[in-house]
């Protein structure tokens, strides 16, 4: 199968596109939280942890890791960032199926002698 200039063109936009989000990825953010103790100022032993959606950044420069203690909340929180890997797929999946689309719409119907029609 021959590709057209306009198929073509679909595939290295693709290509890119996919570079580009590998180098700029999704991240998850995981909080840490634990509660401290009154007097003593020390974990209890409680942690609790949550993941929720963090933004882009660049692969090799992550999400800063961070934490705090709230002395007036009685809280240790900390963060801890990691790449969205299910997130990362599920993009590279929808711009290969978009491309995909493009690369069969912008096929060439050539029409033969015989007055019928033939896909290249």
């Amino acid at each position: 199968m021959m590709l057209n200039k306009n198929q073509k063109k679909v595939i290295w936009v693709t290509l890119g596109l996919i570079v580009l989000m590998g180098l700029f990825p999704p991240w998850i953010c995981g909080t840490y939280t634990t509660p401290l103790d009154d007097l003593a100022q020390k974990p209890t032993g409680n942690t609790m942890f949550k993941e929720s959606v963090a933004e882009y950044h660049f692969i090799f420069a992550p999400p800063p890791q961070k934490g705090y203690r709230s002395v007036s909340s009685m809280v240790d929180v900390s963060y801890v960032y990691r790449l969205d890997y299910g997130r990362l797929f599920l993009q590279w999946l929808m711009v290969v199926a978009v491309s995909g689309g493009l690369i069969f719409l912008f096929r060439e119907v050539q029409k033969s002698k015989s007055n019928t029609w033939h896909i290249s």
